[in-house]
């Protein structure tokens, strides 16, 4: 099957259409995983940065960290007010769970990707985990004398994360195909419109060949060419002029040997 010009670059623009928000889709959506991860970093950071506030102005009187009161209650509210939360911990310099929001867990030494990861950024007070089910945030504590004694490391849900960006990815989605699609008629009508001398020019282009071929001095889209395409009726006015020569040519020589012949 055959396509005209304008079918043709038609689809051509819907390709290109279609692959430009597809590229714009997939870069949205990665920006918005980004910045969502962001944001909720950061609120979580001003929860574990208001934990760490309390905890330490109770060391601040003198208080060891493993004998801190009130500390489980604190955690457990803070895990209430956040669906998003799974877990919230404290840990020694050792890694030893001293506070948790599960008691299961205290006494545990924590994962040893925690320990290491608040190692490798303790000049940073923030630092962070990826687990395979879940995110973790944590902020180091000092004690009066400015020395690390632990640290607060908070878990939340990565599924909400990856179920907010396949919900904005699937909406996004939707939009570019009503894109696509909402601009298809607008490509057709556009390409229609613009190639319209085009193909007109083609067609003439076409008949004047044929007028060409078939030797018509008077063709009428070999007349109309002059005005638009005064080169082409050069060249061809050129061609038809060579055809007559070569006529002329033949029938001389035709006429020799008839003569020869007699």
């Amino acid at each position: 099957m055959r396509f005209g010009l304008a079918t043709q670059l038609t689809l051509a623009l819907a390709a290109i259409l279609a692959a430009g928000v597809a590229m714009t889709t997939a870069l949205s959506v990665n920006m918005f995983e980004r910045t969502f991860a962001d944001v909720l970093t950061s609120r979580f950071e001003f929860v574990l940065n208001d934990l760490r506030q309390r905890i330490e102005t109770q060391m601040d009187l003198g208080l060891a960290l493993p004998v801190l009161q009130g500390v489980p209650e604190e955690l457990e509210e803070y895990l209430k007010a956040d669906e998003q939360l799974l877990s919230i911990e404290v840990f020694d310099e050792t890694g030893i769970t001293l506070f948790s929001t599960d008691p299961s867990f205290v006494g545990d030494l924590v994962a040893e990707e925690w320990i290491l990861a608040w190692r490798a950024s303790r000049g940073q007070e923030v630092w962070s985990d990826l687990q395979r089910d879940a995110r973790v945030v944590g902020v180091s504590m000092r004690d009066n004398l400015g020395r690390n004694v632990g640290s607060i490391a908070l878990r939340y849900s990565g599924d909400f994360i990856d179920d907010s960006v396949a919900a904005q990815g699937a909406r996004l989605l939707i939009i570019g195909v009503a894109v696509v699609l909402g601009m298809a008629p607008f490509s057709i009508f556009g390409a229609m419109l613009l190639l319209r001398r085009l193909r007109d020019d083609l067609q003439k282009l076409r008949e004047s060949v044929d007028d060409v071929t078939e030797r018509r001095w008077d063709g009428k889209a070999l007349g109309s060419m002059e005005s638009r395409h005064p080169e082409f009726a050069v060249f061809a006015a050129a061609t038809l002029a060579a055809h007559h020569t070569i006529d002329q040519a033949i029938g001389e020589i035709r006429r020799l040997d008839e003569e020869e012949a007699v």
